[in-house]
């Protein structure tokens, strides 16, 4: 299981966070997961992570990777309390290249500037994030004024080479048929990796059993988000490997990094430059 929030977790505690059903009881998460598992290929449990910010590069050195953001060696373990901070950073080898993610609710790796940075050169750079950790994308930024239409409302998916944006969207309410969903250069980019997955929330028949609880002894109908899980089965197929179960907290003392020279920001052209015609403006 991946847990990003050890706090969470532990409020979760023994029922897993527990959401309201449709027929007005509760269900716990880890319900959720177990249900979802019934009618998809689904291995990592998301149900608890609140908070999430992740991205992919094809660069397989972890020392150019932290130089390219600006990361540094941490002095003590990444897991200690001195290093509880939104700039630190894990950097790990995975795929046929290297993940980033920001276990203390940073989002510097989900930077357009950082995704431009890591996917220059023949490179690639692919970003997934909800949460706090969303802000570069999300409607209400202002520099995402002209991609209104494609911003993040609940989380994002974004993926770049040639240091700009391929496409962006936010997989919550993605409809592929409609371009106004996706920003990008080449809205089209990931469509080869989409098959067989279901972005919609899935509608799942439930009953009084076990840690499922409701009001009264009645079987009620729950629905149960599935973009999180659609986008980790994107993510592997764009980096042809198996979704690390301990990327939060890799087994490794020397996995920690703070970032200690953010990657400067873009002006207001180069901004644009990266992301792109306003969203859609380009049919795929």
């Amino acid at each position: 299981m991946v847990i990003f929030n050890e706090l969470m977790a532990r409020i979760a505690g023994r029922f897993g966070r527990i959401e309201p059903r449709d027929d007005g009881g509760i269900m716990a998460c880890d319900d959720q997961f177990r249900l979802l598992q019934g009618v998809e290929r689904v291995t990592v449990d998301l149900s608890v992570v609140e908070h999430f910010c992740i991205t992919f590069t094809t660069h397989d050195d972890i020392g150019t990777v932290s130089s390219l953001i600006g990361a540094v060696p941490l002095a003590v373990d990444y897991r200690s309390p001195e290093a509880l901070d939104s700039s630190t950073a894990t950097i790990i080898r995975w795929g046929d290249g290297t993940l980033i993610t920001h276990p203390y609710y940073g989002h510097e790796c989900a930077r357009q500037e950082v995704m431009s940075a890591l996917s220059r050169h023949g490179h690639l750079a692919v970003c997934l994030v909800w949460g706090i950790s969303l802000s570069p994308w999300t409607k209400t930024y202002s520099r995402m004024d002209p991609w209104h239409a494609a911003g993040a409302s609940f989380a994002y998916f974004a993926y770049a080479a040639n240091g700009r944006l391929e496409v962006g969207f936010d997989p919550y309410d993605f409809v592929r048929a409609a371009p106004s969903a996706r920003c990008g250069w080449n809205t089209g980019a990931v469509d080869a990796y989409l098959h067989d997955l279901d972005f919609s929330p899935l509608t799942v028949a439930t009953q009084q059993s076990g840690r499922v609880f409701v009001r009264g002894a009645r079987s009620g109908r729950h629905t149960i988000p599935r973009h999180k899980y659609a986008c980790v089965t994107l993510l592997e197929r764009i980096a042809g490997a198996t979704f690390p179960a301990d990327v939060e907290r890799p087994d490794s003392p020397g996995a920690g990094f703070t970032v200690a020279s953010p990657v400067p920001d873009m002006s207001d052209a180069e901004f644009a430059h990266f992301m792109g015609p306003p969203a859609g403006a380009l049919r795929r």
